[in-house]
């Protein structure tokens, strides 16, 4: 599968989750959908923010590194993108929950920050 291939299908995964986030968010009341409706809430958010972050991260490898380079740094580029949709959903969840304060948002950062570090260090060891 080629690079543009890829690229378009996240664009169009993407679209697709942006429209149902911004369904859930005009269509469905919280109060009368309850658990349902906030559970729909978090997981349309998570696909919008995985897709938008996936494009973004390959868009700075591409910059940085070329189309080759870019290609060669994929799931890089998605590992990277899954941790900072859960490091963003997680503060629109501390925000929900009235618990987010500075040192919340560090502590899940650093949490994020120590996955990310051992996915490489086991990477590493991997490929060795």
């Amino acid at each position: 599968m080629s690079l543009s291939a890829y690229l378009w299908g996240i664009r169009l995964f993407t679209l697709f989750a942006l429209s149902a986030w911004l369904g859930v968010v005009i269509l469905l009341d919280p109060d009368e959908t309850g658990g349902m409706g906030r559970g729909l809430f978090f997981i349309s958010l998570f696909a919008w923010l995985i897709g938008l972050f996936t494009l973004g991260m390959t868009w700075i490898y591409r910059k940085a590194l070329g189309a080759a380079g870019a290609a060669h740094h994929l799931s890089g580029s998605f590992r990277q993108a899954f941790l900072l949709a859960v490091y963003a959903t997680g503060l629109v969840f501390f925000q929900y929950a009235r618990i987010l304060l500075w040192w919340d948002a560090l502590l899940l950062f650093a949490f994020v920050l120590l996955i990310e570090f051992s996915i490489r260090r086991l990477l590493e060891h991997t490929d060795a």
